[in-house]
């Protein structure tokens, strides 16, 4: 080791990374200790040396108490080096391996100067560009300092480095490590990651195989561990993801923001300074809830569907691929889909989320999704009886709703009154799910004291099921047009609604009010109450008693049905046995009454029976959706099932009034869904400038892929031109076999890491129309039988039928 560097005198190494070595030396000119940072790169780059060493002036201009100064720089023998002033203390990297995971106080608290030395960074044109743990010392006084600046690159525009990777690669941000660009976002993701080790202890995304990780990195959204539930609540996790988006533009604007968002989280105004004590107890439930370890995860499922939903600029693509990242979910929303009462809508058996989404619209299906989502997260506890007692109920309103609607109301108005009646209890429902200890004493009050339930449920929880049920609703974003129906109507006659969202938030509480009627009346007591709620609604409804009774048997029916195909024991449930009392089959209590079952009962599930429209052929693919095992040959089965069930639905859109989108959008979901592809690609042919265009598809990251999806269709000897040109599809078992690796074309090579994928033409004359790429991610992955080809040629040809109806 040589005694000098400059004039510094070289006292101990401090450290050492791949292109770098840091010394502690002495400054004989100032007598200081300083830290030395030589910088050698395996080839003499003239004009990089040049480069840092403006940066390296710039950086030294920055002033701030958490940025570690550069006092200097120069070169010694042809490497560079920068001299910083020496903070005693450890790196912290070196001090989460002491400490391990910090409470969400202390990481933040260790975050606030980061993110402050960043801002200022920032606001100079500076950005970091490898911010990470080890460029973060903790000084003696527990102070952390952001060092290494001297590969940071000017804030002017966008910086784009070409080939070459500067940084490490675990704290890197997606667009840099799939385009070469960064910006001021870049240091806000590289951030996210600190925080990330901060409250865990570990690296978000752990491995030595650098571009294993960099693929995770710019592929896949960063998430918790399931364990980091017990101690993160829900806030905070999203608080993170929006740091750690992998869009940019769906990040914090700045540090200074990030910033801010972890001063709210530490002092929320609504803690500090409540509003209102309702609003103060809303969110001490909340914090209860969080603490169950689903509500983090159905929050934040039911908020991405209601912000996709919400969103002005609604896509059936984006709609689709939240569902089908859940393989279970997607089945049980196709069952319900096709259950009786949707199927009339739908003209035929549905068997795409993408064509449900078509015929039902975007509103029903996100209702589907959740109705779905909430009876999954109600399951298996312990009041699982009581639960499912209070979904069936939920969902029994919306029937009624929509029945008492029917007449003269358009699809779309009705599956409106469906929803904002479903969703009318939801405090309810949300409290024996969360609270199932206060809702028997909510019960256990209502009894003693002879009071209404709204009533009980504020002497127990503080508030009312309906401000419980409109704070969760404005918690998960829930359209203002729904929370507004979720207030119930004042005692007397109703005056009829001046306004469409007056008429929902009537007809929300008329299906209620009959529902309380249905669960909680003795046979003697029908009548009477019934007439009191022609009474009540029948100045707006046009209902007599009898009528009214046609209806609540027509929701009996649906009802049933829909407990089949959700697979509940209907006559186990409260409802079920009431629904048996207002048929007249039964009478309440007693053993012998609750033994009888008629033929009309046990057709309809009430006798225990699993109602399920799934067909015998798809019976493999609900043993994937449950967990459950399947061998090669049920895999198959399931494969050429879902594919016959696109080709119907297909054929079902084109014998109809259809957009050709739709149409390729089902095809493209069919061929996703069926043989288990990591992504299925759309590309078209932009005519004007004679390219292929990627223009959507299914899969992690499938609009980004998407449009790295861009060729040239001037011939060139490559496995796509080789399929377009001669009409032919083509089947590529691994990329980098050495009998075709020349034959892959560079941009695909860095559009995507899949080694296996299959080519599918649409050709109309000879001439390259379209092509539907599908891809998995290790070489041989990809297995078609004869049968399954043949099916995914019928769906390629009636792509080429629709695109040729729609010239």
């Amino acid at each position: 080791m040589n005694k000098r560097i400059g004039r510094f005198e070289i006292i101990r190494e401090l450290g050492r990374g791949a292109q770098s070595v840091v010394y502690l030396a002495r400054d004989p000119h100032l007598q200081r200790q300083v830290a030395i940072k030589t910088l050698h790169f395996s080839r003499p780059d003239p004009q990089q040396d040049r480069r840092l060493l403006e940066e390296a002036r710039l950086v030294s201009q920055l002033r701030h108490p958490s940025i570690v100064p550069i006092f200097e720089a120069g070169d010694e023998q042809g490497d560079l080096y920068l001299v910083f002033q020496y903070v005693p203390g450890k790196n912290l990297a070196e001090y989460l391996q002491q400490s391990g995971a910090l409470t969400p106080a202390k990481a933040i608290g260790i975050m606030q100067p980061i993110l402050e030395a960043i801002s200022h960074a920032h606001a100079a044109g500076i950005i970091h560009r490898d911010l990470k743990p080890s460029n973060i010392l903790i000084d003696d006084d527990g102070v952390p300092r952001v060092m290494d600046f001297g590969i940071a690159t000017r804030a002017e525009g966008v910086s784009n480095d070409g080939g070459q990777l500067v940084g490490t690669p675990a704290y890197m941000a997606p667009e840099y490590i799939s385009q070469r660009t960064s910006s001021e976002s870049s240091d806000v993701f590289s951030a996210g990651l600190v925080l990330y080790e901060l409250l865990i202890g570990q690296r978000a995304v752990p491995g030595s195989d650098i571009q294993q990780v960099m693929r995770t990195i710019a592929d896949e959204d960063i998430r918790l561990p399931p364990e980091a539930s017990h101690t993160l609540d829900e806030k905070l996790a999203h608080l993170l993801y929006q740091a750690l988006a992998r869009d940019p533009q769906n990040r914090y604007a700045s540090a200074a923001q990030m910033r801010q968002a972890l001063d709210d989280y530490l002092q929320p105004e609504s803690l500090t300074a409540p509003a209102d004590a309702r609003q103060s107890t809303i969110e001490f439930l909340l914090r209860r809830m969080r603490h169950k370890s689903d509500f983090p995860a159905l929050s934040e499922s039911v908020g991405a569907i209601n912000r996709i939903t919400a969103s002005e600029n609604q896509s059936i693509a984006d709609v689709s691929n939240t569902i089908l990242k859940d393989f279970s979910l997607t089945n049980k929303i196709l069952r319900m889909v096709n259950s009786v009462h949707y199927r009339q809508a739908g003209g035929g058996t549905i068997s795409t989320v993408s064509r449900a989404v078509v015929v039902l619209g975007l509103d029903a299906v996100r209702s589907i999704a959740i109705t779905v989502m909430l009876f999954e997260h109600l399951q298996n506890k312990d009041n699982a009886n009581q639960l499912k007692d209070e979904f069936l109920r939920a969902n029994l309103a919306g029937v009624l709703a929509r029945e008492i609607s029917s007449k003269g109301a358009t699809r779309g108005d009705l599956e409106q009154v469906f929803i904002c009646s479903m969703f009318h209890n939801l405090g309810r429902l949300l409290s024996q799910y969360y609270f199932p200890e206060e809702s028997a004493e909510i019960r256990r009050v209502v009894l003693q004291k002879e009071c209404s339930e709204e009533a009980a449920a504020l002497q127990v929880l503080g508030l009312s099921f309906e401000d419980l049920g409109i704070g969760i609703a404005e918690t998960w974003g829930f359209p203002k047009l729904l929370v507004n129906s979720m207030h119930k109507l004042p005692a007397g006659s109703i005056r009829r609604p001046a306004t469409a969202e007056d008429r929902l938030r009537m007809v929300a509480s008329l299906s209620n009010e009959l529902c309380t009627v249905i669960v909680d009346s003795a046979p003697e007591q029908q009548q009477k109450e019934l007439q009191r709620i022609v009474t009540r609604f029948g100045d707006v409804i046009q209902l007599d008693e009898q009528e009214l009774r046609r209806t609540v048997a027509r929701s009996f029916e649906q009802v049933t049905q829909l407990a089949g195909t959700m697979h509940i024991n209907l006559q186990q449930t409260r409802l079920g046995k009431q629904i048996r009392v207002w048929r007249g089959t039964a009478t309440v209590g007693g053993p012998a009454s609750e033994a009888r079952t008629t033929k009309d009962e046990a057709e309809n599930g009430l006798a225990g029976t699993v109602l399920s429209d799934i067909a015998p052929e798809a019976a493999a693919c609900e043993r994937i959706a449950e967990g459950g095992y399947i061998s090669p040959v049920d895999a198959e089965a399931a494969s050429e099932a879902i594919l016959m069930a696109g080709i119907q639905d297909v054929s079902n859109a084109l014998v109809s009034e259809f957009k050709v989108n739709d149409v390729l959008r089902i095809i493209v979901e069919t061929i996703y869904r069926a043989k288990g592809f990591k992504r299925v690609i759309l590309c078209i042919r932009d005519g004007r400038s004679n390219t292929m265009l990627g223009r959507f598809g299914f899969g992690p990251d499938a609009a980004e892929i998407a449009r790295r999806f861009k060729f040239s269709l001037v011939f060139t000897p490559d496995i796509f031109h080789a399929a377009l040109t001669n009409g032919v599809d083509i089947l590529i078992s691994d990329t980098n076999d050495p009998k075709i690796t020349t034959r892959i074309p560079l941009w695909f090579r860095k559009a995507v890491t899949a080694q296996t994928f299959v080519v599918f033409p649409l050709c109309i004359k000879g001439s390259p129309l379209a092509m539907i790429y599908a891809d998995r991610e290790q070489a041989g992955e990809i297995v078609i039988s004869e049968k399954e080809l043949s099916l995914l040629r019928t769906l390629r040809n009636q792509a080429v039928l629709a695109v040729k109806q729609s010239i």
